[in-house]
């Protein structure tokens, strides 16, 4: 079962912010700041920003990371900030029995942590960014935060059966068996789907007992943190080990950078490990591989500067050719040596490469497909219509359930980095919606089409096909206007089709749709849209639509 994916804005205070960047930059500064590492101002209101974090920089959904980044980036503190790690002696035993439910922990502690409202309002938000983006709603990683000094290491981390071990789940003041957590807190509501169908659930308890959480869902009242705590346990569990270690590695970075003491967690799964692990990855890069992708010359001086404002540390081997560079531990994004090369092509700036042409001639002509696909938007604007460009990458809740259509054969991503983006189209009519119901707001009527690309699954086999989706969107919207349009663009077009009455189609209204047969082969339907699949998408007014396949 999907569930909706939260967009990554965070929102963090001026003040606070520049004091973790140790700067003093104007409004205009820091946006430019912001912007030239890659993210987005939404919003400046009373103090506070508003910033949209793009996915692959999870280290920088909290006001530490991107305090942190913007240093750098000023050339207020560049080079590799280093993170020291104690033991503090406590053991997390991994019994065999939560293997198939929710197998990988890691856990750390925190200690000396102020935890005032800067902090708070700064934890909870990365906490919340990284369960809605690494996490995939808590369905891969689940982090959680709990008063050490209320516990008593070292602790056990198992699964027990839906009315076993009952404990006060957080804000609740009687005990609950994890059974009725997940039927009747709103916790267990929301995020009970990660564990359907398990007949046992994971346990965190510590040495007397006492349960600490029921992850990915709740921690335990009696283990909460609160203004007076010091020391803060930090476990962090999910389905794959490295986004739970690259997780505990971002949120530990965070709470040093404000001044805490960050001590390791024994892990006892058969293997003995600690965690975190907060020394640098090291890796090197070629001079020659900088100048070939970038297309500029970079020596080495000018190289190893760049990606000190990233925050990186660099030494160079001027004999091969090469920087060798030592990545920090919340990088969690940098896995290959491209990306270092994005990141001296980030502090360089965009802007400031010369446009180059290439050294060898070249002509482009048009494909025949092309030459079609420009005819056919020409058409469509000369009767008045907008073209849009829509995502290719959807999810089921936009591609079937919306538009109320039954699920078929269509191509899905293994491994999704987002739950919005979980499959490639099969139609493009949902995506038409999609933007309508956007601009709902906007002025009256709304006339848009698309030629675009969906990808269907036929004989076992991935086919992708080009379609024409137009949709009409205004109080006098009918299924006469959408015909009088298709008939027209057909005869421009020069395609000979027949229309055929439709039985039922659940993202129009009976009666008022048909479908569009071609050599007696059903290319495409258009009619008027659902009042449900417009209430779906968010529309208020009528919308006639159009989906055909081009030849």
């Amino acid at each position: 079962m999907e569930r909706g994916f939260e967009v990554a804005v965070i929102t963090v205070g001026k003040k606070d912010l520049l004091k973790l960047a140790a700067v003093e930059l104007s409004d205009e500064e820091l946006e430019n700041a912001v912007s030239s590492l890659g993210m987005v101002v939404e919003k400046a209101e009373g103090g506070d920003l508003s910033i949209d974090i793009t996915p692959n920089r999870p280290d920088m959904l909290s006001a530490e990371g991107l305090g942190r980044a913007i240093s750098a980036f000023v050339e207020e503190k560049t080079g590799l900030r280093t993170y020291k790690v104690k033991e503090s002696g406590i053991e997390v035993y991994v019994d065999k029995s939560v293997k198939r439910v929710r197998p990988f922990i890691a856990a750390a502690v925190a200690r000396n942590v102020k935890l005032d409202d800067a902090l708070v309002k700064s934890l909870a938000g990365l906490q919340e960014k990284l369960h809605d983006t690494v996490g995939r709603k808590r369905r891969k990683v689940a982090i959680g935060f709990t008063d050490l000094e209320k516990l008593k290491p070292p602790f056990t981390y198992k699964a027990v059966g839906p009315s076993e071990s009952p404990f006060v789940p957080l804000e609740q003041k009687e005990a609950w068996t994890p059974e009725r957590i997940l039927k009747e807190l709103p916790k267990g509501k929301a995020y009970g789907y990660i564990l359907e169908g398990r007949k046992r659930y994971p346990l965190i308890t510590d040495s007397a007992g006492n349960v600490v959480a029921l992850p990915p869902i709740i921690t335990a009242e009696t283990a909460k943190i609160g203004p007076e705590t010091k020391s803060v346990f930090i476990d962090v569990t999910g389905t794959s080990q490295r986004a739970i270690w690259e997780c505990l590695s971002i949120i530990c970075c965070a709470l040093a950078d404000r001044g805490a003491e960050i001590q390791s967690v024994w892990v006892n799964d058969g293997k003995r490990y600690a965690t975190p692990d907060l020394s640098p990855e090291e890796s090197a890069v070629p001079l020659r591989r900088i100048d070939g992708l970038l297309g500029r010359r970079f020596d080495a001086e000018e190289a190893k500067e760049l990606l000190e404002r990233m925050g990186y540390g660099v030494e160079m081997d001027e004999k091969k050719a090469k920087l060798h560079v030592k990545i920090p531990p919340y990088r969690t994004d940098v896995m290959h040596e491209v990306d270092l090369i994005e990141d001296v092509a980030v502090a360089f700036g965009y802007m400031n490469f010369a446009p180059t042409l290439p050294d060898f001639p070249s002509t482009g002509v048009p494909s025949a497909s092309e030459e079609r696909d420009n005819a056919v938007r020409e058409i469509l604007v000369g009767f008045g219509f907008n073209e849009v460009l829509a995502r290719y990458i959807t999810n089921r809740r936009d591609n079937f359930t919306k538009p109320g259509i039954g699920e078929h054969p269509a191509i899905h991503i293994k491994n999704p980095l987002t739950e919005n983006a979980t499959m490639f189209r099969s139609w493009c009519l949902p995506s038409l919606l999609e933007i309508l119901g956007l601009n709902k707001d906007q002025k009256m009527p709304q006339r848009i089409f698309e030629v675009g690309d969906v990808a269907l699954l036929e004989g076992g086999k991935a086919v992708e096909k080009k379609k024409l989706a137009a949709a009409i969107c205004d109080a006098k919207a009918s299924f006469s206007e959408m015909k009088s349009l298709v008939g027209a663009v057909l005869a421009e077009m020069g395609m000979k089709c027949e229309f055929a009455e439709l039985d039922s189609h659940p993202t129009f209204i009976p009666g008022r749709a048909v479908e569009i047969l071609r050599d007696g082969k059903p290319v495409g339907v258009f009619g008027e849209v659902h009042p449900q699949a417009l209430a779906n998408f968010g529309i208020e007014q009528p919308v006639a639509a159009l989906e055909m396949e081009l030849p």
